[in-house]
């Protein structure tokens, strides 16, 4: 660490700062394709355009003067630190520059006259003390999970969602207001390249009116036992939603949900009343947890009554839910995304192949979640996998922007 950022860390080390944790994608591939040392050499270029240009606009661009620093964190990680209170209008304008700037630059390669360019994640978080280096590293955590290129949490905020009232306080207004909204991920038929169904995944709103992603707020609301409430707000409006613009949507019970007998009345009665049960698709979550197949199997086969298709989520996590497919009545399985990311290794494609060909001898259709790019989606073409769903097809979407999506494509 230069004497600089030394003396920056420890004279503003009470100070509010916001940090940038910038990851380069596929560094893996990188190395591979290309070798170690011109691996090394694009970190070099980064680190450059980091401390140059890209400092020097963010510099231009904020129209004051304030301490910047850049720390390579990890191997391929870096750290670009501003040791001042930016707006949330200003950590997106950074971040614009950052990632701009970042993939539209050319990387030279060693003893060649080729250039390649890369790809980043950006985690950002704005506090002062450790925490503000652990929520950075969450929130990169979770933008890489989400398969998007960017997330931000105020480590501050944050941490007022887990420790104090203000969690509880949104929770209870997003109830109140029926407020909470399900966001819809598309599914799409791997031999027609057709959305035929969409995942309908809960939002909540915080009090400035930001969504809010379900690490934040969905173990807590069960703590609070609030979740059930949640879930009432969100199911109903699903149910408007496949009403009025019939839409096939698929909503996600854990094995709990499905004992509730509140949340199974809610549930078939509206299916009933509404007559909308050939568009609705039941996941069964956390299925390693049924203990009880007889009561599953009942609610199961209440809903099927009114034409309600079943699937079983995560599928293949841990190895061994086999016995989940002989012992529930169920059309669809849904790969687990650990498996579908590792397509690539020879054991989990030859694991995959086994469970997909072990599925259609007993006539279920097989969802691979978690397809983020062109490479995974071709693996599971080539196993014969029925559907696919992740952020290579579509990233969850307001019912507005699906039906805005489905109107432009008509046109």
């Amino acid at each position: 660490m230069s004497i600089y950022n030394s003396f920056c860390k420890y004279f503003y080390k009470n100070n509010i700062k916001t940090t940038f944790l910038i990851d380069i994608l596929y560094m893996k591939d990188i190395n591979a394709v290309y070798g170690f040392d011109n691996g090394d050499y694009i970190i070099k270029q980064l680190k450059r355009l980091l401390t140059s240009n890209i400092k020097n606009e963010i510099l231009f661009n904020l129209e004051r003067k304030l301490n910047i620093t850049v720390e390579n964190t990890h191997v391929d990680v870096f750290n670009l630190i501003i040791y001042d209170d930016l707006s949330k209008v200003e950590v997106v304008e950074i971040k614009n520059i950052i990632f701009n700037t970042i993939i539209s630059h050319q990387f030279s390669l060693l003893n060649s006259d080729l250039t390649i360019d890369i790809d980043i994640t950006i985690g950002c978080s704005k506090g002062k003390g450790k925490e503000l280096l652990v929520y950075a590293e969450k929130a990169l955590h979770n933008a890489k999970m989400n398969y998007i290129n960017f997330m931000y949490y105020d480590a501050n905020l944050y941490k007022n969602h887990f420790e104090n009232r203000e969690l509880l306080s949104i929770l209870r207004k997003n109830i109140e207001e029926k407020t909470v909204e399900p966001f819809f991920q598309a599914i799409q038929d791997n031999n027609t390249k057709e959305n035929i169904k969409y995942e309908a995944l809960m939002r909540i709103y915080d009090h400035e009116g930001e969504v809010l992603m379900p690490a934040v707020f969905i173990d807590k609301s069960r703590k609070y036992r609030l979740f059930n409430k949640l879930m009432e707000v969100m199911i109903l409006k699903v149910i408007e939603y496949i009403k009025r613009y019939k839409i096939n949507v698929s909503i996600n019970l854990d094995y709990n949900d499905i004992l509730n007998p509140s949340m199974k009345e809610l549930i078939i009665e509206n299916i009933k009343n509404n007559d909308i049960g050939k568009y609705l698709t039941i996941e069964i979550l956390e299925s390693k947890k049924i203990s009880n197949y007889y009561l599953v199997n009942e609610f199961i086969r209440d809903v099927k009554n009114y034409n309600v298709s079943i699937a079983i989520d995560d599928f293949g996590s841990g190895f061994s839910n086999y016995e989940h497919i002989l012992n529930i009545n169920t059309d669809y399985i849904k790969l687990d995304g650990s498996l579908i990311k590792k397509l690539d290794e020879d054991v989990y494609y030859n694991l995959v192949k086994s469970i997909v060909l072990f599925a259609k001898e007993q006539n279920i259709k097989v969802v691979a979640e978690f397809v983020s790019d062109l490479k995974i989606l071709r693996y599971v073409k080539s196993l014969n996998i029925d559907y696919s769903q992740g952020y290579y097809i579509a990233k969850p979407m307001p019912i507005k922007e699906i039906m805005e999506d489905m109107q432009w494509k008509k046109n």
